[in-house]
Order: structure tokens, then sequence, then C-alpha cells
């Protein structure tokens, strides 16, 4: 079977479309120039220092007015005992190693050398994939 088309009902852009576009595009960049716009030329290792782009400016604002590096220093500054006690109820949770570490915000070997010295029994990865097989 041979197929038929209409090539009369296509809608491809005609040449009209396509001028139209063009002028509407040079116009605008003459206003632009005309307002005083200029070209910047940007290398590919440029990057702007601020977001360009806020969706939400009171949230940005409480963004930038809260320490982000502060945050980092209260949980480093976890004691053995305390950082033990957290990690026992992670433990009791159900979640593992790994991921009660970066809840804590606390480096994995961290967490590991106080689980051993507490004798706080996270289950391995191995050992929970092995339970989803049977």
């Amino acid at each position: 079977m041979a197929r038929h088309y209409n090539i009369l009902e296509e809608d491809l852009p005609t040449p009209s479309d396509r001028e139209r576009d063009r002028l509407r595009i040079e116009k605008a960049i003459t206003e632009y120039f005309s307002r005083g716009g200029a070209v910047q030329r940007v290398k590919v290792d440029q990057r702007v220092d601020e977001r360009s782009f806020i969706i939400n400016a009171e949230k940005t604002a409480q963004l930038k007015a809260v320490p982000a590096p502060n945050a980092q220093k209260k949980a480093n500054m976890l004691s053995d005992t305390e950082l033990a006690r957290l990690l026992r109820a992670h433990c009791t949770a159900g979640s593992s190693l790994a991921s009660a570490a970066a809840s804590l915000s606390q480096t994995r070997k961290r967490c590991e050398a106080i689980a051993r010295r507490y004798q706080i029994p996270f289950r391995s990865a191995a050992f929970s994939n092995a339970g989803a097989r049977t």
C-alpha cells in the first residue's frame, strides 16, 4: 500500500514566518543596544559568583543570612559519648552506618571507630542485601 501525503497541509514554517521572526529579533536587538546594552564575552571557565535566577527572594535572603560554617562546627563538636548515643539510636531504627553518618554530618571513618569502641551492632550492606534475596 502506498502512503499518500498531502503536501499542502504540512505545517512547515513559511518564508514569511521566518522573515517576521528575523525582523522581530533584529528590532529587539537594536532596542537593547539603544538602551545602552552591551555584549560581554564570557570564557568557558568563567562563572558568575551570584546565582542569576532567584525564584523566592525572601527565602534566598534567609539562606544567605544563616551562616553555614557554624552548623558544620556544631556537628563536629559532638563528643564521643554523644555520638555513640546518636549512633545507637540510628542502629535501633535500622539505618545503616553510612546513612547514620551522613545524617549526623560525621565522617564514616569516625562513626565506624565509635561504633566499634561502643559495640554498636550495625548490620553490613551485604547482610541487608542477602536478606532481600530470600
